[in-house]
C-alpha cells in the first residue's frame, strides 16, 4: 500500500465544508488520504472544521502552514480577489493543487501562477467539477463522432444573494464568472478552446435588486471556438420571488443531431441515449476529488480533467465576456486578453454610462 497523499486545505469556507472536505471523507476513511492542516483567517470557523474532520493542525497564517506541515496536495479554496501568491509558493515547493474557482480575476496574475505550475511540474486540478458528472464523457464521445456546429447555454437564477462575495460584481466578477463559468468550461470539455466573445449585459442599477447584490440581471454572451463552431449563453438573476425557481439547459447541434446534457441523462433527438444508473454515484466532488488523488498518487498531470494552465481559457472566456459588456458588446479575442491587449479591471465598470464601483 502506497504512503497516504497529506493534504492540506487554504480557505475552510462554504465550498470546502459543503463539497471537498465530504468528497475526501471516504478516502480519508480508507486510508488513502490524511487532512494534514488548515488554514484560515477565520479562527472561529477554523476550529469548528478542524474538529468535525479530526485536524488537529490549524494555521491563520499560509506561510507558516507550508513551513511547518509535509504536504503532497493542497486545496486553494479562497475568493478570486484573494489571491496572492500562494499558489506560487505551494508550487515552488512542489505541492500538487486543487484551486477553487474562478481561479483569479487578474488575467496577468494567473498567467504567472500557470508558469510557476507548469515548471514545478506538480499535478494541478482547477474545480470544474461539470466535467465530472458521469453524464459529460458521454457527450464528449457523442460530439466527437458528429459534426458540431452550435452550442447553447440557458441558466435562470435566483435573484437572491448567497454569500457577500458571490453577491459582489467587483468581488466575484458576476454571476457569468462565479458560476456559469462551469458550463462555459464544459462546453470547452466538449468543443475544444475558445477564440472570441461578445456580450450584452442588462445592467442593476442602483436600488434594484436586494442587497448587497450589485450583479447585472442578464448575461447574454456569444463564443466562436477555434474550430469555427460558435455558442450563445443565455443568464438571468431576476427571479428574486419565484420561489426557488431555477432552470439550466446545456444544448449541443451538430449535423442531424440535437444533443441535450444534463447531470443524469443525455437526450439525443428527442431520445433518452444514457441515463444514470440506479446505484450510480452522481457525485461530481466525489468523483473530482477521486481523480485529483489518484493524479497525485500517480504523480502525473496530465491524469486531471482540467489542469490549472490549460483551464485559463475558460478564465478568459468570461472574463471576456465582462470586458465586452462594458465595450457595448466589442468582439473580443482571447489570445488578446491573454495577452494583456485589452484589460478588465473589476473593480472599475466602463461604458453604459455606470460609474466605478467603490
Amino acid at each position: 500500500m502506497t504512503d497516504p497523499v497529506r493534504v492540506g486545505f487554504l480557505g475552510i469556507g462554504y465550498i470546502a465544508e459543503r463539497a471537498h472536505l465530504p468528497a475526501l471523507q471516504p478516502m480519508v476513511n480508507s486510508g488513502e488520504v490524511v487532512l494534514q492542516a488548515f488554514c484560515d483567517i477565520d479562527e472561529k470557523a477554523l476550529v469548528e472544521r478542524a474538529t468535525a474532520f479530526s485536524v488537529t493542525a490549524t494555521y491563520t497564517d499560509f506561510t507558516k502552514m507550508l513551513a511547518d506541515q509535509p504536504l503532497d496536495a493542497l486545496y486553494v479554496c479562497l475568493p478570486p480577489t484573494l489571491h496572492t501568491d500562494q499558489v506560487k509558493l505551494a508550487a515552488d515547493q512542489g505541492i500538487h493543487m486543487f484551486v477553487e474557482k474562478p481561479v483569479s480575476l487578474d488575467l496577468a496574475q494567473a498567467l504567472n501562477f500557470a508558469d510557476a505550475i507548469e515548471h514545478a511540474g506538480v499535478v494541478s486540478q482547477v474545480g470544474f467539477n461539470s466535467r465530472y458528472y458521469p453524464s459529460s464523457p458521454v457527450v464528449k464521445e457523442l460530439v466527437a463522432q458528429r459534426t458540431p456546429r452550435h452550442a447553447h447555454i440557458n441558466r435562470w437564477y435566483s435573484g437572491s444573494p448567497i454569500r457577500w462575495w458571490t453577491s459582489r460584481y467587483e468581488e466575484c466578477g458576476g454571476s457569468f464568472v462565479e458560476n456559469t463559468i462551469h458550463t462555459v468550461d464544459l462546453l470547452r470539455y466538449f468543443l475544444g478552446d475558445v477564440a472570441d466573445v461578445s456580450a450584452f449585459y442588462q445592467w442593476r442599477q442602483p436600488g434594484e435588486g436586494p442587497e448587497p447584490m450589485n450583479l447585472p440581471h442578464v448575461y447574454t454572451v456569444n463564443y466562436r471556438f477555434e474550430s469555427g463552431v460558435v455558442a450563445n449563453a443565455t443568464i438571468s438573476r431576476v427571479l428574486n420571488d419565484a420561489g426557488g425557481a431555477d432552470r439550466s439547459e446545456v444544448i449541443i447541434v451538430c449535423d442531424d443531431a440535437l444533443i441535450e446534457w444534463n447531470p443524469t441523462s443525455v437526450v439525443e433527438n428527442g431520445e433518452v441515449v444514457w441515463e444514470l444508473g440506479n446505484n450510480e454515484e452522481n457525485n461530481s466532488s466525489a468523483h473530482q476529488a477521486r481523480g485529483f488523488i489518484s493524479a497525485v498518487q500517480a504523480g502525473n498531470p496530465s491524469l486531471t480533467r482540467s489542469p490549472y494552465g490549460p483551464s485559463l481559457n475558460s478564465l478568459a472566456a468570461v472574463i471576456g465576456a465582462n470586458a465586452s459588456a462594458e465595450r457595448d458588446g466589442a468582439l473580443l479575442s482571447l489570445p488578446s486578453l491573454l495577452a494583456g491587449e485589452v484589460s478588465w479591471n473589476p473593480r472599475a465598470v466602463v461604458g453604459q454610462g455606470l460609474p466605478a464601483l467603490e
